[in-house]
């Protein structure tokens, strides 16, 4: 009864549920990282204008003025971020299609 719910992979071959995690995990990662890369929607603008909003609002609460010069509230660190998550999600569809076959 539990056959089809392993997780180690035997002589069946590897279990669809651990296939099903990997490709939808590869497919939010791909779609997240796709829609931060090429900022649709300008999601990416609307993040990285709420970091610095947040920077500023924490650097006043400590009497400092201006907010802090960080890399991390640029669209372009977050463009970049998406890519990388979207080469993340292309990898993880890729290992569940080799899964797929090796079993």
């Amino acid at each position: 009864m539990t056959d089809g719910f392993n997780v180690a992979a035997g002589s069946h071959g590897p279990s669809p549920v651990v296939l099903a995690v990997f490709l939808l995990g590869g497919l939010v990662a791909l779609w997240c990282g796709v829609s931060w890369a090429f900022d649709v929607r300008g999601i990416t603008t609307r993040r990285s204008e709420r970091i610095r909003r947040k920077n500023e609002e924490s650097w006043a609460a400590m009497g400092r003025l201006g907010g802090s010069p960080t890399l991390f509230a640029t669209p372009g660190y977050l463009r970049f971020l998406g890519a990388l998550m979207a080469f993340a999600g292309v990898i993880l569809c890729v290992v569940a299609y080799a899964l797929w076959h090796l079993g």
